[in-house]
């Protein structure tokens, strides 16, 4: 999975959960309320083995409620549909998910582990080595 088909997945399970609550690019400066803002905060690139790496993408959603509703009511709601995203072949469980309020508009930040593993490389990776022994010399 790639950052794009984290979002795309995020995206579908908040679509699940809030079906008539538009999802947005926090840069589109939508004025739409309620409304589902994403930004992809970083991504993460470690190797766990000399075979195995994990990339780690960072999201910030932040729901936008309509003007006198409480946005603590989706909190729960947000954490269930953030959770576990993807489909049976590419279920990927969040590592941490963080709830705080920016001015008042809940924020969550969540940490999706992606693990990958490079193939092993075709043919043959050693071979044999020839030792001959020189004499040496005495002298």
């Amino acid at each position: 999975m790639d950052a794009q088909e984290v979002i795309h997945q995020v995206q579908l399970s908040l679509t699940t959960k809030f079906p008539n609550v538009p999802f947005y690019r926090a840069d589109q400066h939508e004025t739409e309320q309620p409304r589902i803002e994403y930004r992809l905060v970083s991504v993460d690139f470690t190797r766990e083995r000399s075979d195995r790496f994990v990339r780690m993408y960072t999201l910030e959603i932040r729901y936008i409620p309509k003007t006198g509703e409480s946005p603590d009511y989706q909190t729960e709601s947000l954490f269930e549909a953030l959770e576990t995203i993807g489909h049976e072949d590419t279920l990927c469980r969040a590592s941490e998910l963080r709830w705080d309020t920016d001015d008042g508009i809940p924020r969550m930040r969540v940490n999706y582990p992606v693990r990958t593993v490079k193939p092993p490389l075709p043919g043959v990776l050693m071979g044999e080595l020839d030792q001959h022994l020189r004499a040496v010399p005495q002298r």
